[in-house]
């Protein structure tokens, strides 16, 4: 009996403590589910827009916290940080939005998750920009560029050279800008068509910034057509509008802008309407000054001034301080004194630059002077600020490449091993030998008489082409002329016939015209360009970049004829081959020698093919028959480069 109680005493012991283990696992697994049920919802509240930016951020906090407690390597604190940076942004709070946004980089650096991280590059580096840190923009950007480049990620790596090109035009770097806008088109896709349009405008924005204003207006068309956005469309118009105006073409601008007026859009953009409305008053009013425009630019301020739309209200009391400069100048002046103040509130150079200017005209007093040294003062200090700023972003350049040429200073630094070894040799040699006046004397004459001979040659080639284009355009051209006016007024003679012999006296006209006199000395730089412009159509266009910084008019006259028919054989070879529609040509003078880029979109090329090339081994022979180098670089479906260098 007594071993019967303590059997059932143990048994209860032991059925006690399974329950307690028990309630004590149901516990904890409720904690844990618990914990996570609140996680999900604080991400849930964080995300409800409707309670606005503050209170989801404070839901966002809570979330971040509970979650680093009880999942710290979950997918949710990246989540969580995305969306504070974004709050952030939407806060205006730039610093904190690069704070959230280098934590989500550490994570994702942490887990090495390589797309992961070239986003998180990308985003880091918006925030930045949005900070107005252009210069850490433009690293973050490239660092993602490369990332993704690794990747094989095109898209991404089109949308980062997007956000290059509009930096480097941020920075006045407009060629460098437009380079890599061209990059940028050439990864995009067709159905991007939001980067598309920010590539476009950029451009657009790049050649009126270079009072290129026709330019401007083609790539703002291209924008339009593309953009799929009615409010970003409308901004787009307005800026061609002025294009037109910066052109004296007042009726393109007022019909655009009489256009825009009308969008039933702009009722809920209020700021927007004011600008087209002082944009359409103004032009309409320098296109006629006797135009009653005066409630119009009113009524333009008086929406400014109801948006405290600071930006609008510069142009606004621009516009109306010229619009009473000669009809009434106590306005005129107040006007210029108001738009002086708003510009040094927004501490805006260019807009105090342009207030000054009116104030100085329009002031009789003795507050002139102070104007002018004022004026004087924030033109030296925009100058030098604008130096300061390209200076960093040229080291910032260089920085960035700089990783990209180590292999290429190896390769430098071995050649330089080598050359060391040959001057060495050299010097052996030139000690064993006696007499060594004599030989250098007749090593340089022999080398004046090669030159000599090479410059008669190239002479003479040009001469023999020239007799070969009139004698192709004389006779060939014209008996194949005869034959189609025969066979035309023939009974017998048929479309298709007449036809091919077209096709044939086109063709022999275009040799003679690729065969022609070339122009050279003072105006052969003229004539270059209006060979190369002949190539401009509705398919292709041809940017021609700093021709006349590079003063080739004053080079040797058959280094001219050499660059001549070099650049017509790759404008040749690219309308026949690349299918391009974007070809850039620079030109760039370092003391005695010339640089000479052609770039274009086209399909390119493999290697193989290239060598099989008689057009481009034309381009080398000539290049090296005037002592220059030549280097091509082309991807099959990634363009065509050429470099050209020679002494001038």
């Amino acid at each position: 009996m007594k071993h019967l109680k303590i059997i059932f005493l143990f048994l209860l012991i032991f059925v006690l403590m399974q329950f307690t283990s028990c309630s004590k696992k149901e516990k904890i697994d409720k904690a844990k589910k618990s914990s996570i049920d609140s996680v999900d919802f604080y991400i849930q509240k964080m995300k409800d827009a409707a309670s606005g930016d503050s209170i989801c951020l404070n839901h966002a906090n809570k979330a971040l916290r509970i979650a680093k407690k009880t999942a710290p390597n979950s997918k949710s604190i990246e989540e969580i940080l995305v969306h504070k940076s974004y709050l952030f942004g939407n806060l205006k709070l730039p610093d904190s939005a690069i704070a959230s946004s280098k934590e989500l980089l550490r994570t994702s650096m942490a887990k090495n998750d390589s797309v992961e991280i070239g986003n998180n590059f990308s985003r880091l580096a918006y925030y930045f920009s949005l900070n107005h840190q252009k210069d850490s923009a433009f690293l973050f950007y490239n660092l993602s560029r490369e990332i993704h480049m690794n990747l094989g990620n095109k898209s991404k790596v089109g949308e980062n050279l997007a956000q290059i090109a509009i930096i480097q035009s941020d920075f006045g770097d407009y060629y460098g800008s437009d380079e890599t806008a061209i990059q940028a088109l050439k990864y995009l896709e067709k159905n991007n068509v939001q980067y598309l349009t920010s590539v476009y405008n950029c451009i657009a924005i790049s050649a009126k910034k270079q009072n290129d204003y026709s330019e401007a207006i083609y790539w703002y068309d291209k924008a339009y057509h593309i953009s799929e956005n009615e409010i970003e469309k409308i901004t787009i118009l307005n800026n061609k509008a002025n294009a037109f105006r910066s052109l004296n073409d007042y009726e393109n601008s007022i019909n655009i802008l009489n256009d825009l007026l009308m969008n039933p859009l702009l009722i809920n953009i209020p700021k927007t309407k004011a600008r087209i409305l002082d944009n359409l008053a103004f032009t309409k009013w320098l296109a006629n000054e006797n135009e009653n425009v005066l409630d119009d630019l009113q009524t333009a301020l008086v929406i400014r001034l109801e948006e405290n739309d600071l930006f609008g209200l510069n142009a606004s009391y621009a516009h109306l301080s010229d619009y009473y400069e000669q009809k009434n100048q106590k306005k005129a002046l107040e006007y210029a004194t108001k738009m002086y103040h708003i510009a040094t509130r927004q501490k805006s150079p260019q807009d105090q630059l342009e207030a000054l200017q009116k104030l100085i005209n329009l002031e009789n007093s003795n507050k002139t002077k102070e104007y002018y040294i004022r004026y004087v003062k924030i033109s030296d200090s925009l100058s030098d600020a604008e130096q300061n700023a390209l200076n960093k972003f040229a080291k910032l350049k260089y920085d960035s490449k700089k990783n990209r040429d180590e292999n290429l200073q190896l390769k430098i630094l071995s050649a330089k091993k080598e050359l060391e070894l040959e001057k060495e040799k050299n010097r052996n040699i030139i000690t064993g030998v006696t007499g060594s006046s004599i030989v250098l004397g007749l090593l340089i004459f022999g080398f004046y008489r090669k030159q000599k001979h090479k410059q008669e040659k190239i002479q003479e080639v040009y001469k023999t082409e020239t007799r070969i284009a009139k004698k192709i355009h004389d006779e060939v051209a014209n008996d194949v002329y005869n034959i189609m006016n025969k066979i035309q007024y023939s009974t017998d003679s048929t479309p298709q016939i007449l036809d091919d012999l077209d096709k044939v006296y086109l063709q022999t006209r275009n040799i003679s015209y690729e065969n022609n006199t070339i122009e050279t000395g003072i105006n052969f730089e003229k004539f270059l360009k209006n060979m190369l412009s002949g190539f401009n159509n509705e398919h292709c266009k041809i940017f021609i970049k700093n021709l006349q910084e590079a003063k080739l008019h004053l080079i040797e006259k058959h280094k001219q004829i050499t660059i001549y028919r070099v650049l017509q054989e790759l404008m040749v070879n690219m309308r026949k081959h690349s299918e391009a529609n974007l070809v850039v040509i620079s030109f760039s003078d370092d003391k005695n020698y010339c640089t000479i880029k052609y770039s274009d979109n086209g399909i390119g090329t493999s290697e193989e093919a290239l060598t099989l090339k008689n057009g481009l081994k034309n381009v080398e022979n000539r290049i090296k028959a005037i002592d220059g180098t030549v280097t091509f670089e082309t991807t099959l479906n990634k363009g065509f480069k050429v470099s050209i260098f020679f002494k001038k």
